[in-house]
Formats: C-alpha cells, structure tokens, sequence
C-alpha cells in the first residue's frame, strides 16, 4: 500500500461505516485515478474530504439522510414510554414512605402530599395495557394521564407541581400519548428493540425509584438516579440501533430538563409562566424536531391500514 493511499484511506475513515462499507473502495479509486504522480492529497482535498464526512455525519443526525423512520422511533416509545414515565412517581412514593415511616398513613392528607396519585396509578394502567398490546385502550389511557398533568400542573403549581420542574413528566406523557396514537404502536416496538428491552426498562425504573425514594436530599444520589435512567434507557432502546438511540432521546431528554430547572428553583429565580412553558416545554420540543426523533408531519391513514 502507497503512501498515498494511506492517507485517502485515513480521510475515509472519518466517513460513517456503513457509507464507507458501501462507496469507499469506489471512493478510493476515483481519488487515486485523479492523484496523478502527486504522494500525498492536496489540502483542498483534504479538505473537501473531511468536509463531506462532517456534512454527511451532520444529515444523519437530524434524519435529513432518509435514514430513519420516525414512526418507528415512536412506536419503540409506545412501548417504553409508558414504563419510563413510571419514574415520576418517585416524588409521591418518598412522602408516602415518610407517612407510613412515621406511623400516620391514616393522618396524612392525600391532596395535599400526593395529588398526583390517581395520575400515576393510569399511567401504570397505560403501562399494562401497553404490554397487553391493547393500543387503542392504553392510547386512551395515556391522553388521560396527559391531562391529568396539565390539571395538577394548573392546579398545584406551587404546591407539589412546578411548570419547571415537572415539565419533563408532563412532555414524555403527551409524547407517549402521541406514540401510541400515531405509531404502528408496542407490537411494532416489541419487533425493533425485542422483549428485553420491556424487563431493562422496568428495572431501570425500579432502581431509579428506589434511589430517588432512599436518597432524595442528597445530589450524589440524584445524580447516579439520572445516570442510571440515561444508561438503562438507551439500553433497552438499542445503543447500536440509529432507530433505538433517537427512541432513547425522545424519553430521555425531558427527564434531563429537570435538572436545569431544579437549578432554577434553587437560585430563586422567579421567570413568567410563559417564559417557563416556552423553555422547558417549547426548546425539547424544537430539538426533538430538530434531531429528526420526531415526525414533521403526521400521516393519514388510509383504508387498511396504509399511510399517506
């Protein structure tokens, strides 16, 4: 092998596999035929190499390569969406711990220490009808659960609800809610991503509820809940899946601005609720679009099941 082409092959290799499995030994030939007598590739073409990798790299992260299938990435959050957003209820179960800890359980005001209990106890309902592979039902479920975050979101703001710092559960419900109404649904995430990935996330889950519950007041805790929500979720996804990674942004990235926002709430900070919404609810929205983990348009079903 020339030195020259070492050098064209090392340019290759800044190409994604898959590009380079299929077109780099065409690619290299062409370079090599147009080298001429030269022993090293000019800086222009250098140049021009690396700038057509990073653009390609570039067109495949926000899906604009064809490459993925949106609808297939909600389907994979119709599955385990449901189960994720059991993870919210860490905050409810820790106050019913304190109670039943304390020896009070009959004492305790439920409306006022856990308002959001009848919501998580549908999205658990939506989590077993979505395993049951009852679509239409969990569907139902889920935009019920949807607006039951909207209601105590409104309700309690202050209370037990933060626009902020429940937006994260608020955001992944309406868009499980979305991918079970507009996506082939869990039968086809079950296809993509196999029955493992159901008992990886449901104990991703479990865990991460028992760190929040044993060590709430403490950030080093915080901190390993969400590593582990992250590492767990894109594991039960598919890391080695283009489909699983985007399916593992979409249920990770709402939970991860609650971070920012208990920063917020820290610094005492008072922002509009508008300002709120459009921060913690508008820009995960305008990203999820952006990285293409999301359809730009939803589409119609036609008779038997085709899509227009």
């Amino acid at each position: 092998m020339s030195k020259l082409e070492r050098r064209y092959r090392r340019l290759l290799a800044c190409y994604p596999r898959d590009h380079r499995e299929r077109n780099g030994e065409e690619m290299l030939g062409v370079l090599m035929a147009g080298a001429g007598d030269r022993r090293a590739p000019g800086w222009r073409e250098s140049v021009d190499l690396l700038w057509g990798a990073a653009r390609l790299h570039l067109r495949r992260v926000v899906a604009a390569d064809g490459g993925i299938e949106p609808r297939d990435v909600l389907a994979i959050v119709s599955l385990l969406g449901p189960i994720a957003l059991l993870t919210g209820a860490t905050t409810g179960l820790h106050e019913l711990g304190w109670w039943v800890q304390a020896g009070a359980l009959s004492e305790m005001p439920w409306t006022g220490q856990i308002p959001d209990a009848p919501v998580w106890c549908v999205w658990l309902a939506v989590a077993v009808l979505s395993l049951l592979r009852l679509r239409r039902a969990a569907a139902v479920g889920a935009w019920l659960g949807t607006a039951g975050f909207v209601f105590l979101a409104t309700v309690f703001p202050a209370q037990h609800w933060w626009t902020a710092l429940d937006a994260g559960w608020v955001l992944l419900g309406a868009l499980t809610a979305v991918a079970l109404t507009w996506s082939p649904g869990p039968t086809r995430g079950r296809e993509l991503v196999g029955g493992k990935a159901v008992a990886t996330m449901a104990a991703t889950v479990v865990v991460a509820v028992v760190l929040g519950v044993l060590a709430d007041r403490y950030a080093v805790g915080e901190l390993l809940r969400l590593v582990v929500l992250v590492v767990g979720t894109v594991a039960a996804c598919g890391a080695r899946s283009r489909i699983g990674r985007r399916a593992a942004l979409v249920l990770v990235l709402p939970v991860l601005i609650t971070w920012p926002a208990k920063a917020l709430m820290l610094s005492a900070l008072v922002l509009p609720a508008p300002v709120e919404v459009a921060i913690f609810y508008g820009v995960p929205v305008v990203v999820l679009l952006a990285l293409g983990a999301l359809p730009r348009r939803v589409r119609r079903r036609r008779p038997g099941g085709a899509t227009s």
